[in-house]
């Protein structure tokens, strides 16, 4: 919550339409919601990820110009999706022996059998 608030008052003190700030705290959002499913049961990795997130964000926040800012929202969407469909978690079960854990947004390369 307090993330949200400080992203709000950063941008509630830009001049940027209302439309542009929205699509700004939906791609927060969004990467933030994709970062907890990602990395479910990994603390480490989930701060590390909230961490870097919310500094790329604040990084940007004195940007002011429309097309830059939409420029940056793509980019935090295409960020979300490589995020969501190509980052698995593996742990271990055994010696020599890993479980995968992939979520159905996971895209698997290479999934399809050989054929000859």
């Amino acid at each position: 919550m307090l993330r949200f608030c400080i992203l709000q008052r950063c941008l509630s003190k830009q001049k940027m339409a209302a439309p542009l700030r929205a699509e700004v705290l939906k791609c927060f959002r969004c990467l933030h919601r994709t970062r907890t499913k990602v990395f479910t049961n990994d603390q480490i990795a989930m701060d590390a990820a909230r961490l870097k997130i919310n500094s790329e964000f604040r990084k940007y926040q004195r940007i002011s110009s429309q097309e830059a800012i939409a420029e940056l929202i793509k980019l935090g969407h295409e960020a979300e999706e490589i995020l969501r469909t190509s980052v698995v978690q593996v742990t271990p079960t055994e010696e020599n022996t890993f479980r995968l854990h992939i979520t159905k947004d996971t895209f698997m390369h290479n999934n399809t059998p050989y054929r000859g």
